[in-house]
């Protein structure tokens, strides 16, 4: 039942509600407070089938790396066991992919965003003809597709003799990752003020100086951002360690998944190689999940 108030535009619901006596009464209630309960509703609804459709998958792969049964127990193994984690280190030089996988990704991460901090604070400071061309050249070159580039790629590790070393997986996923890191950065030097830079200057600064001294300490979520996608992409890449390593003693950790879930082994192993290649990940993100966001956050406000 709806009326409107000569008072208020907005029309209010008359909602009954008990009298001491016994009686019942219409109260006036707006209908924006009930839109709003139900908008809350609607999204805290599709909240909440987002996380059950990410969890449950990553829940099952857990149980199941802890279950020595053929058939995975759900929604969790009756007697959880380590026995699948040990048969990895043990049978399969898991702990030396791992290690692969550590040096190449934390190498990526140190490499990528030195090197995306200083070029987005030259794309954002320096000015020079077609500067706009070149920022938005930078910026296509993360829209060519991977696969394309592998057989240039190849070619190149062949001559520069970077086949199966660390040093070509670095520089490889460091060049893939930097376009978008680039413009990362440049977005959030675009947000430091250019009047604290010129007082720096004034005080006889460097460029280098004031980027390291001023625009470095108030771009840090920037830079946590960065660092977390360069180590995700670096971890996760799968398809130039396919082209670039021949070497067991090279494989990386997300190789090592990709043959076994392809070769359809046992279940309960591969899923205990799942929770490996998720781990680090989610620890980078907790470490920095504050910076992260506060970092992802800012770098919409100009959006």
């Amino acid at each position: 039942m709806m009326s409107t108030s000569p008072k208020h535009s907005q029309p209010v619901v008359l909602a009954p509600e008990w009298e001491p006596s016994g009686h019942r009464r219409l109260s006036r209630v707006p209908a924006g407070r009930f839109q709003h309960g139900a908008g809350a509703l609607a999204t805290n609804a599709a909240l909440l089938l987002v996380i059950v459709a990410f969890g449950a998958p990553f829940l099952w792969i857990v149980a199941a790396s802890l279950d020595r049964a053929k058939i995975t127990s759900w929604p969790w193994p009756s007697e959880p066991s380590l026995a699948n984690f040990r048969s990895l280190f043990n049978e399969r030089e898991t702990g030396h992919a791992l290690r692969n996988s550590l040096i190449v990704a934390t190498s990526t991460m140190l490499l990528a965003t030195v090197t995306a901090a200083l070029a987005g604070y030259g794309l954002s400071r320096m000015t020079f003809r077609r500067k706009s061309i070149l920022a938005y050249a930078i910026l296509l070159l993360q829209s060519i597709p991977l696969a394309v580039t592998m057989i240039p790629i190849y070619d190149l590790a062949i001559r520069l003799r970077l086949q199966d070393t660390y040093r070509g997986l670095i520089l490889t996923h460091t060049a893939v990752s930097l376009p978008l890191l680039i413009w990362l950065m440049k977005g959030f030097c675009d947000a430091v003020p250019r009047e604290t830079e010129e007082a720096a200057w004034l005080d006889g600064a460097s460029m280098l100086r004031t980027w390291r001294g001023v625009v470095l300490p108030q771009t840090y979520a920037g830079i946590a951002v960065v660092a977390g996608f360069a180590f995700a992409n670096a971890w996760a890449e799968v398809l130039m360690v396919v082209i670039l390593v021949t070497d067991v003693a090279k494989e990386t950790l997300p190789f090592q998944f990709f043959y076994a879930a392809d070769a359809g082994g046992e279940t309960q192993t591969t899923a205990a190689l799942g929770v490996l290649y998720v781990f680090p990940v989610l620890l980078l993100f907790l470490a920095l999940r504050r910076l992260m966001v506060r970092g992802l956050v800012e770098s919409t406000q100009g959006l």
